[in-house]
C-alpha cells in the first residue's frame, strides 16, 4: 500500500519527507488518491489499487560482427520494492515483446521514389521510424488495455484477496534518442524549453488541443499526398517548435486517463551518467593508476574488486 514516509528531527520539530520508492512519491499518492474519489463500477465494493507500470526499452546490436540487432521492452511493476526489483532472482523483471525495427531493405524501395534527396531519403526514414514504433505501441495499447486501465481488472492476490486492479503507467525509461522518438518531438528544435512544443509567437495558442491536432493532421496530409517529410510544405505546417508529423500514441489514448508522456520519461543512469561522466571519469583514474609506480598491480588489485 502507498503511504508517506516522515523522518522527524528527534532535536525539533522538523519534518522531512523521504523519498525511496515509487508507491511513496507525490505521483502515485495522488494516483492513488484520485482513484478513491472514482465512482464504483457496477456497484462494486472492492478495494481499488493501482498497479504501477514501469518500461523500460533499449535497442541493442546481439553481436559485435554483423548487423543482428533487437529491441527488447520490458516491464517492472512499482508496486514492489526497488530491493526486490535489483535482486536478478527476483523475476520482478517481465519481457513484455520485441518492438519492430525497420528492415534495412526499406533503403532500396526508397531508393527508388522519384524527386527524393538525400536529405528526403534520411527525413523519410526518421519519419517511418517513429511511425512503426508508435505502430508498435498502438498494438500493445489496444483495447483491453484501455478498459483496464480506467475501469479496472479483477484480479485474486497473493494473500487470496479479491481487488479491483487500475494498471497506470508511471516511468519510462529509455536513452535520449528512444526518449526523443517516444515524445515525437525533434531532436533539435527551436521551442523555450523541452515541455514547450510551440514557437514563441504561438504562445497564445499554448495547451489548445485542436491546434495541435490540427498541425499534425495538415501535415500527414500533405505527406501522404507526396510532399516530402523536411520539405518546405510541411515543415511549414508543423511550424518552429519540435513538432513532428506523427500521431503520438501515448498522448493520442492515455492522455483523457491523465497520462503526461513528457512526465513519464525519467533519467536513464546507465545511458546519461554510468556511460557518459561517469564512463570517461572512470577511465581517467584508470589511466592514473597505469602512471604511478606498480601501476599494474593495483589494476589488478582493482579488477579483483
Amino acid at each position: 500500500m502507498p503511504f508517506q514516509q516522515l523522518w522527524k528531527d528527534p532535536l525539533g520539530d522538523h519534518q522531512e519527507w523521504i523519498y525511496d520508492e515509487l508507491y511513496t512519491s507525490n505521483t502515485w499518492l495522488a494516483a492513488q488518491d484520485s482513484l478513491q474519489k472514482l465512482p464504483k463500477e457496477n456497484g462494486c465494493t472492492l478495494e481499488c489499487i493501482v498497479a504501477g507500470l514501469m518500461f523500460f526499452s533499449d535497442a541493442t546490436h546481439l553481436a559485435n560482427f554483423g548487423t543482428a540487432k533487437a529491441w527488447p521492452l520490458y516491464l517492472y511493476f512499482g508496486n514492489f520494492t526497488k530491493y526486490s526489483q535489483s535482486s536478478p532472482q527476483s523475476g520482478a523483471c517481465h519481457l513484455i515483446g520485441f518492438l519492430l525495427s525497420l528492415p534495412d531493405s526499406i533503403k532500396d524501395v526508397l531508393s527508388c521514389l522519384s524527386c527524393i534527396s538525400k536529405t528526403g531519403m534520411a527525413s523519410l526514414l526518421t519519419y517511418c521510424h517513429r511511425e512503426l514504433f508508435h505502430s508498435c505501441w498502438d498494438t500493445l495499447l489496444d483495447e483491453d488495455f484501455l478498459e483496464a486501465y480506467q475501469h479496472g481488472i479483477v484480479l485474486k492476490c497473493a494473500d487470496g484477496m479479491l481487488q479491483r486492479i487500475f494498471p497506470q503507467i508511471f516511468t519510462y525509461l529509455a536513452d535520449y534518442p528512444e526518449k526523443v522518438l517516444i515524445a515525437t518531438i525533434k531532436d533539435i528544435g527551436t521551442c523555450p524549453c523541452p515541455h514547450c512544443v510551440m514557437p514563441k509567437a504561438s504562445f497564445s495558442f499554448l495547451g489548445l488541443l485542436r491546434d495541435m491536432d490540427s498541425h499534425v493532421t495538415e501535415a500527414c496530409v500533405f505527406i501522404a499526398s507526396g510532399y516530402t517529410v523536411d520539405g518546405a510544405k510541411v515543415e511549414n505546417t508543423l511550424g518552429e517548435g519540435l513538432w513532428v508529423p506523427n500521431l503520438n500514441q501515448f498522448m493520442h489514448k492515455l492522455w483523457k486517463f491523465g497520462l503526461d508522456p513528457f512526465h513519464m520519461l525519467v533519467m536513464d543512469l546507465m545511458h546519461e551518467c554510468k556511460l557518459g561522466t561517469w564512463k570517461a571519469l572512470f577511465t581517467h583514474l584508470i589511466r592514473l593508476l597505469y602512471t604511478i609506480p606498480q601501476g599494474s598491480w593495483l589494476i589488478a588489485i582493482l579488477n579483483s574488486r
